[in-house]
């Protein structure tokens, strides 16, 4: 059964969650313009990212199989990083995690849980859609005249 809590600094091991992330997002290495982000997270920038945001990890027989972040914005909460373990897909945990992050908003009385995911992947895209989330806009990164991501948001 997967356990959703809240990160420990005193227990829980950021390489660990580094190298979860890196697994999470390591079949679209090479294949998004630009690359993803969720690539160069390191132990660093892991730990910058909880000086102002909380982090949800999912376990299973007291292995790491999943990892989240939330991010307050405003009246929002900013749904970032949603890692599953390549081996623990289609099991629950990637919803387990987006309900973790909407109980925080709600805790925190945000209006709405927003994300940004890549047009390129229009599976990530439909399984957002499954789980309540609408299409609010599209942005382009830096360096590109056409749109290479989408703004998400579920209302709370």
């Amino acid at each position: 059964m997967t356990r959703i809590r809240p990160y420990d600094p005193e227990r829980d091991d950021l390489a660990e969650i580094v190298a979860l992330v890196h697994r999470a997002f390591g079949e679209y290495r090479g294949k998004l313009k630009p690359e993803s982000g969720a690539l160069s997270e390191d132990v660093q920038s892991l730990a910058s990212r909880l000086e102002k945001n909380r982090l949800f990890l999912a376990e299973e027989e007291g292995r790491l199989r999943g990892a989240v972040f939330a991010a307050g914005k405003g009246d929002a909460v900013y749904l970032d990083r949603l890692s599953v373990d390549p081996g623990a897909r289609g099991q629950g945990v990637g919803r387990s995690l987006i309900d973790a992050v909407i109980a925080h908003a709600r805790e925190i009385g945000a209006e709405r849980v927003t994300l940004g995911v890549r047009l390129a992947l229009t599976q990530n895209i439909a399984y957002f859609q499954r789980q309540g989330f609408v299409e609010t806009g599209r942005q382009a990164h830096a360096g590109y005249d056409a749109p290479t991501s989408m703004d998400m948001e579920r209302r709370l």
